[in-house]
């Protein structure tokens, strides 16, 4: 999960910190517009082998470090395991 945490402080430049928690907005922060949502919805289905519907894309499910992590990790597990 430490990249996830790397992508979007090398893509976004920025870092975490006590004022930009792991739990703040990106949106409201305006750290993320919308290209970079899309830019970070493929980066995570490239790199975890998961994929989002559109209804997880338009529904404010990644506008924190956390929730990111949080919707990744659900998303692994549900993946049918490699044979």
């Amino acid at each position: 999960m430490d990249k996830i945490r790397a992508f979007v402080e090398e893509q976004f430049l920025v870092e975490f910190d006590e004022t930009l928690t792991e739990e703040s907005d990106l949106f409201k922060e305006g750290v993320m517009d919308s290209f970079g949502y899309v830019q970070l919805c493929r980066f995570l289905e490239k790199e975890y082998g998961i994929t989002f519907t559109e209804e997880e894309m338009t529904g404010n499910v990644l506008v924190s470090l956390t929730q990111i992590r949080e919707t990744v990790l659900r998303k692994v597990a549900a993946l049918p395991a490699a044979s």
